[in-house]
């Protein structure tokens, strides 16, 4: 990271196109193309933003839209008073852009309006792709539960431990990968079953469509973090119709539950456990809680569409969202990219712009 934030600085100073091929960032979306509007992770714009510097450079003093993602619950006074101190230094280098926060919760949307900062209440699930996570035909349920998350202390494995019949799934991330934590919890956990054992020799990341096989597999789903941010796991889970057990939460995950098929509890193994047992039986179909979880997603689609049109009045002609939606939530958005690749979506964003153009003349 140290050498990403070293090239970054040298950048914003140094003339020298050079540079590029060094600079390596946060993956982004880009929205549209003219003016460019980019859907990034806060991680991104505020410590990893190496990919999107030779954009930001070449649109300096051009309109930029700015609709920041979030990967954690930050709504506290000091996590507010940090993002307007970003967003004030980024405008300073940058004074015709524009920063969107795009909240997870309504809290979170209400506490940055007090603020000054822009926001829109669109969660960060909503651009989860429901053609990958839905219920299969004909899959076994082999587990009671099933929880998806990274091996990390926040995460609080240790909560399962009261579920006889638990399967785990484990997205490991090396630079954040902590042995010894790992350790204790396959010690702990050492009756359930690993789709993915961050600690095997063969550990391998699981793509979307075998997570959503494997979660075919589970009866419920589990969510036993007290903060993080919006939980892509937990809207995987609904749609591919699982219930879902969670501990009382901040970060937004809980937008998209129904009391009908999900259950928040204390954080206590005992009542984790004793949840499970009770949604193992969930009268609920599969189908009911993924369409449920659909209709409600939409509402949050739509919140952005109405924004992005917003966002290109006067632009000539009105932009078709819904044809590039597929694209956006296609995207697999990785680690850290290459300039080139968040130029190459630029490209494509002004690729769709003209073939709307020669359409509608």
């Amino acid at each position: 990271m140290a050498g990403v934030d070293l090239a970054a600085r040298i950048y914003r100073v140094l003339p020298w196109s050079g540079l590029e091929p060094h600079l390596r960032g946060g993956d982004c979306l880009v929205l549209h193309d003219d003016p460019p509007i980019l859907y990034v992770r806060d991680w991104v714009l505020e410590h990893q933003s190496g990919a999107l510097l030779p954009l930001f450079r070449r649109h300096r003093d051009a309109p930029v839209h700015l609709l920041m993602g979030f990967s954690w619950c930050r709504e506290n006074a000091w996590h507010v008073a940090n993002l307007a101190a970003w967003r004030a230094r980024h405008l300073r280098r940058h004074p015709r852009h524009r920063v969107m926060m795009m909240a997870n919760s309504v809290s979170q949307h209400d506490a940055y309006l007090r603020a000054g900062l822009d926001s829109a209440f669109i969660n960060h699930n909503a651009f989860v792709d429901p053609a990958i996570f839905r219920p299969l035909p004909g899959v076994e349920k082999r587990f009671d539960a099933v929880y998806d998350a990274r091996l990390l202390p926040f995460k609080r494995h240790y909560l399962a431990a009261g579920i006889d019949s638990l399967a785990l799934i484990v997205s490991r991330l090396d630079r954040l990968h902590d042995e010894d934590h790992s350790r204790r919890v396959r010690e702990q956990l050492g009756h359930a079953h690993w789709y993915n054992d961050p600690l095997a020799p063969d550990y391998r990341l699981l793509d979307r469509r075998e997570i959503n096989a494997r979660l075919n597999e589970c009866r419920v789903g589990l969510c036993l973090s007290a903060e993080e941010g919006a939980m892509k796991a937990s809207i995987q889970y609904l749609l591919a119709g699982l219930p879902v057990v969670s501990t009382p939460s901040l970060g937004g995950r809980d937008v998209f539950f129904d009391p009908d098929y999900t259950r928040v509890v204390e954080d206590r193994p005992e009542a984790i456990a004793e949840a499970v047992r009770a949604l193992c039986a969930c009268p609920v179909p599969a189908a009911t809680i993924r369409a449920r979880t659909l209709l409600k997603m939409e509402a949050h689609r739509q919140r952005l569409f109405e924004l992005l049109d917003q966002l290109t009045a006067g632009g000539g002609r009105r932009v078709d969202w819904q044809a590039r939606w597929q694209a956006w939530i296609a995207e697999d958005l990785g680690d850290l990219v290459a300039p080139a690749a968040v130029l190459a979506r630029l490209e494509q964003a002004r690729r769709w712009s003209d073939d709307a153009g020669r359409r509608d003349s």
